[in-house]
Protein backbone atom coordinates (compact mmCIF):
# COMPACT_ATOMS: atom_id res chain seq x y z
CA UNK A 1 0.00 0.00 0.00
CA UNK A 2 1.18 3.10 -0.99
CA UNK A 3 0.46 6.37 -2.67
CA UNK A 4 0.45 7.50 -5.83
CA UNK A 5 0.54 10.60 -7.74
CA UNK A 6 -0.77 10.42 -11.30
CA UNK A 7 -0.65 12.49 -13.67
CA UNK A 8 -1.02 13.92 -17.14
CA UNK A 9 1.81 15.00 -18.80
CA UNK A 10 1.74 17.31 -21.70
CA UNK A 11 5.17 19.38 -21.24
CA UNK A 12 8.29 18.22 -19.36
CA UNK A 13 9.67 20.61 -17.14
CA UNK A 14 13.09 19.34 -15.99
CA UNK A 15 13.44 21.62 -13.19
CA UNK A 16 10.16 20.45 -11.75
CA UNK A 17 11.07 17.31 -12.30
CA UNK A 18 14.20 17.10 -10.10
CA UNK A 19 11.97 19.33 -6.97
CA UNK A 20 9.27 16.83 -7.57
CA UNK A 21 11.62 13.55 -6.83
CA UNK A 22 13.30 15.65 -4.20
CA UNK A 23 10.45 15.26 -2.01
CA UNK A 24 9.41 11.63 -3.03
CA UNK A 25 13.11 10.76 -2.46
CA UNK A 26 12.71 12.42 1.50
CA UNK A 27 9.16 10.27 2.24
CA UNK A 28 11.13 6.85 1.32
CA UNK A 29 11.01 4.86 4.47
CA UNK A 30 7.60 6.52 6.03
CA UNK A 31 5.36 5.63 2.75
CA UNK A 32 5.98 4.19 -0.59
CA UNK A 33 5.05 7.60 -3.26
CA UNK A 34 5.27 7.51 -6.83
CA UNK A 35 4.35 9.69 -9.71
CA UNK A 36 3.19 7.84 -12.19
CA UNK A 37 2.89 10.38 -15.95
CA UNK A 38 0.64 9.44 -18.55
CA UNK A 39 0.67 11.12 -21.94
CA UNK A 40 -1.74 13.48 -23.03
CA UNK A 41 -4.17 12.62 -25.70
CA UNK A 42 -3.26 15.19 -28.53
CA UNK A 43 -6.56 14.84 -29.51
CA UNK A 44 -8.11 18.43 -30.93
CA UNK A 45 -11.79 18.21 -29.36
CA UNK A 46 -11.64 19.20 -25.80
CA UNK A 47 -14.49 16.48 -24.20
CA UNK A 48 -12.62 13.57 -26.41
CA UNK A 49 -9.50 14.75 -24.30
CA UNK A 50 -11.21 14.54 -21.05
CA UNK A 51 -12.64 11.30 -21.70
CA UNK A 52 -9.53 9.44 -23.24
CA UNK A 53 -7.16 10.92 -20.22
CA UNK A 54 -10.06 10.27 -17.60
CA UNK A 55 -9.74 6.53 -19.22
CA UNK A 56 -6.02 5.90 -18.83
CA UNK A 57 -6.56 7.44 -15.00
CA UNK A 58 -8.99 5.32 -13.96
CA UNK A 59 -6.47 2.43 -15.92
CA UNK A 60 -4.12 2.94 -12.96
CA UNK A 61 -6.44 1.84 -10.56
CA UNK A 62 -7.47 -1.24 -8.97
CA UNK A 63 -10.74 -2.23 -7.25
CA UNK A 64 -9.22 -1.75 -3.75
CA UNK A 65 -7.12 1.55 -4.73
CA UNK A 66 -8.78 4.79 -3.35
CA UNK A 67 -9.11 7.57 -6.40
CA UNK A 68 -8.68 11.12 -5.21
CA UNK A 69 -9.04 13.38 -8.04
CA UNK A 70 -7.77 17.26 -7.59
CA UNK A 71 -10.21 19.78 -9.20
CA UNK A 72 -10.80 23.34 -8.97
CA UNK A 73 -14.19 22.50 -7.54
CA UNK A 74 -12.83 19.74 -4.67
CA UNK A 75 -12.80 20.34 -1.31
CA UNK A 76 -9.59 22.63 -0.08
CA UNK A 77 -7.98 21.90 2.89
CA UNK A 78 -5.15 23.72 4.76
CA UNK A 79 -2.13 21.67 5.30
CA UNK A 80 -2.84 20.17 8.65
CA UNK A 81 -6.47 19.34 7.93
CA UNK A 82 -4.52 17.31 4.70
CA UNK A 83 -2.79 15.58 6.93
CA UNK A 84 -5.54 14.44 9.03
CA UNK A 85 -7.59 13.87 5.58
CA UNK A 86 -4.13 11.71 4.20
CA UNK A 87 -4.02 9.63 7.74
CA UNK A 88 -7.38 8.81 7.83
CA UNK A 89 -7.40 7.81 4.12
CA UNK A 90 -4.48 5.89 4.48
CA UNK A 91 -5.76 3.66 7.77
CA UNK A 92 -8.87 3.24 5.97
CA UNK A 93 -7.99 2.51 2.66
CA UNK A 94 -6.74 -1.76 1.64
CA UNK A 95 -5.30 -0.39 -1.39
CA UNK A 96 -2.94 2.47 -2.88
CA UNK A 97 -4.36 6.00 -2.30
CA UNK A 98 -4.34 7.57 -5.79
CA UNK A 99 -4.37 11.59 -6.16
CA UNK A 100 -4.72 12.40 -10.04
CA UNK A 101 -4.09 15.50 -11.84
CA UNK A 102 -5.97 15.76 -15.09
CA UNK A 103 -5.07 17.11 -18.47
CA UNK A 104 -6.45 20.68 -19.24
CA UNK A 105 -10.01 19.87 -19.37
CA UNK A 106 -9.80 18.04 -16.27
CA UNK A 107 -11.83 14.87 -15.63
CA UNK A 108 -15.41 13.54 -17.10
CA UNK A 109 -18.25 14.80 -14.65
CA UNK A 110 -19.03 11.40 -14.17
CA UNK A 111 -15.98 10.69 -12.61
CA UNK A 112 -16.01 13.54 -10.96
CA UNK A 113 -19.39 13.13 -9.39
CA UNK A 114 -17.61 9.46 -8.26
CA UNK A 115 -14.89 10.30 -6.48
CA UNK A 116 -13.57 12.80 -3.73
CA UNK A 117 -11.84 15.72 -5.28
CA UNK A 118 -9.44 18.18 -3.92
CA UNK A 119 -8.90 21.55 -4.93
CA UNK A 120 -5.46 22.25 -4.50
CA UNK A 121 -5.58 26.19 -4.71
CA UNK A 122 -7.64 29.32 -5.21
CA UNK A 123 -4.91 29.98 -7.53
CA UNK A 124 -4.59 28.34 -11.38
CA UNK A 125 -1.71 26.95 -12.05
CA UNK A 126 0.15 25.12 -14.62
CA UNK A 127 -0.19 21.52 -14.28
CA UNK A 128 3.64 20.91 -13.56
CA UNK A 129 3.28 23.46 -10.75
CA UNK A 130 -0.07 21.49 -9.17
CA UNK A 131 2.15 18.43 -9.04
CA UNK A 132 4.76 19.89 -7.34
CA UNK A 133 2.21 21.20 -4.94
CA UNK A 134 0.95 18.16 -4.64
CA UNK A 135 3.46 16.10 -4.02
CA UNK A 136 5.43 18.76 -1.39
CA UNK A 137 1.81 18.83 0.65
CA UNK A 138 2.26 15.05 0.35
CA UNK A 139 5.72 15.52 2.15
CA UNK A 140 4.10 18.03 4.67
CA UNK A 141 1.17 15.68 5.44
CA UNK A 142 3.71 12.92 6.77
CA UNK A 143 6.00 15.67 8.60
CA UNK A 144 3.17 16.48 10.46
CA UNK A 145 1.88 13.70 11.45
CA UNK A 146 5.38 12.54 12.55
CA UNK A 147 5.67 15.86 14.44
CA UNK A 148 8.98 16.38 13.34
CA UNK A 149 8.46 20.69 13.17
CA UNK A 150 8.70 20.84 9.31
CA UNK A 151 5.41 22.43 9.15
CA UNK A 152 5.52 25.82 11.52
CA UNK A 153 2.37 27.63 12.11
Amino acid sequence: MGILVVYIENHKNASIEVLCQDYIKKTQGNFALKAIPLPSSKVTDPKKQQELETAAVLKQCKATDKLILCDERGSIYNSVQFSTFVANELANSRGNLIFAIGGAYGFTQEVLQSHVTLKLSEFVMPHQIARLVLIEQLYRAFQIQKGTGYHHT
